[in-house]
């Protein structure tokens, strides 16, 4: 039997966690037929129609929760950028010299770079994280037209999970400014701290 995608199973979780069964039922039913060994392009049907559904059946806030929490990949307070984060604060007392240090540490930390090419202007962080073509590793070979951008809340989740440690005191804001998945030229999203 063919295993089944890791994204619904994830998205399922996160329906149950944040939703009622009713509601998990109303985006999930029938789209259990996606598999890890489904084509790119069945991978991407399927995330077409369950973004339409979330778009249609859950309020903006809960898609843009549930999304998050789908992400492939999570950092923690024990994770690389977190330690370093510590370590780059511990160094600077200039919060502007302490942000320069970490735009600098995210422009060069390879092969990691998960963050994308980053530049900061004033207090705000900026990712880009894809040239042209999605990096979605679920629909990117798939990928034929735009595809709301509730879609890319994901990998919005796994970027907040680092940048969330550069200020943990703070409270860390970021939105999606544009994303090839949705149809624009780039992958850019932008941080802000509260």
């Amino acid at each position: 039997m063919a295993k089944e995608l890791r994204h619904y199973r994830v998205l399922s979780e996160q329906l149950g966690k944040l939703t009622d069964e009713s509601t998990r039922e109303k985006i999930l039913g029938g789209m259990d037929y996606v598999k890890e060994s489904s084509s790119p392009e069945v991978k991407a049907q399927w995330a077409y129609e369950v973004v339409k559904r979330m778009d249609e059946v859950l309020d903006r806030e809960t898609c843009i929760e549930v999304r998050e929490n789908c992400t492939c990949l999570k950092s923690n307070e024990n994770s690389i950028y977190a330690k370093t984060f510590r370590k780059l604060r511990k160094q600077c007392t200039d919060e502007d010299n302490y942000i320069d240090e970490v735009v600098k540490y995210l422009n060069d930390t390879r092969p990691l770079r998960r963050c994308g090419e980053v530049s900061r202007k004033g207090d705000r962080i900026f990712s880009v994280i894809a040239r042209g073509r999605c990096a979605c590793p679920t629909i990117r070979e798939g990928l034929k037209q735009p595809i709301s951008v509730t879609w890319c809340h994901c990998c919005k989740g796994s970027l907040l999970s680092v940048y969330k440690y550069v200020f943990p005191d703070k409270t860390c804001k970021m939105e999606i400014i544009s994303s090839v998945a949705s149809g624009g030229d780039t992958c850019t999203m932008v941080t802000m701290y509260e």
